[in-house]
């Protein structure tokens, strides 16, 4: 596994469990406003529908892209969108339940201890929702729960992580936009224009041999004696100049004639 998929399995798990805590903090508080105030509030509504949305999605997308590779819901570009939705909406319930709050609920320290039930859920909506949306430093006013959570936001920070991972991909000519990230799990490396040159001293050439020239077999001035032939097997016979008389030589094999030479 490599340190993408770990981040998206650490922020996606994160996201289901923020999901889970703020669906029941928002169920109940919901009902207890209903039982002694005869109504609801907007932030605790929406704070339901939020964690319905990433508790039934989320998992379903972990769970399909362990058991099959390459599932329409594992594609980084479907992925992005959802998750930027969620995101979106954990940010929304946040905002929302900071704003109906604001001026109720300063401080938890009511003589009622439904008030402050309801004060402390209220808190723990706004914390969670902001915590999965933002890495922020919310101090709790609330006396039980007082302690400043810094928590680093994680649907956001994969959401920007998983984006910059796929434009470089793109640019480097992988895309990875209809895969998954199990299949593409980190950064490709960058093509190098200029390959190293190895590091071999160069060789010293040989000099080739030139070709020699043909002697030509005939002669080049006119008039001049042709060149001696190659003696043969047959015998040798000398160049005769030109305008002397010829000498021949009886052949041996002519019978009844002796051989001597003619003028």
């Amino acid at each position: 596994m490599t340190w993408l998929q770990i981040v998206r399995l650490v922020a996606l798990g994160f996201s289901v469990f923020a999901g889970i805590l703020v669906l029941s903090l928002g169920a109940h508080l919901t009902a207890l406003s209903e039982k002694y105030f005869g109504g609801f509030d907007n932030f605790s509504a929406f704070g339901i529908a939020v964690g319905v949305l990433t508790v039934l999605t989320v998992p379903v997308m972990l769970v399909v892209d362990f058991l099959r590779t390459g599932a329409f819901t594992s594609m980084v570009l479907v992925e992005l969108i959802w998750i930027s939705i969620l995101w979106v909406l954990w940010l929304t319930e946040g905002a929302l339940t900071a704003n109906d709050t604001s001026t109720v609920f300063q401080t938890c320290d009511f003589v009622s201890n439904i008030l402050n039930q309801a004060c402390n859920e209220t808190r723990a909506i706004e914390a969670f929702a902001f915590i999965t949306w933002l890495v922020r430093e919310y101090p709790v006013i609330c006396p039980d729960i007082a302690i400043p959570l810094t928590l680093a936001y994680p649907v956001l920070a994969y959401t920007i992580t998983l984006l910059t991972v796929a434009l470089l991909n793109a640019s480097r000519g992988a895309p990875m936009w209809t895969s998954s990230v199990k299949q593409h799990p980190s950064v490709v490396p960058s093509p190098n224009p200029n390959p190293a040159l190895p590091l071999v001293a160069p060789q010293p050439q040989q000099p080739q041999p030139q070709p020699q020239p043909q002697m030509q077999m005939y002669s080049a001035v006119p008039g001049a004696p042709s060149p001696a032939p190659p003696p043969s097997a047959q015998g040798y016979f000398p160049p005769q100049a030109q305008g002397s008389p010829a000498v021949t030589y009886a052949s041996s094999a002519t019978a009844g004639h002796n051989a001597h030479p003619q003028v």
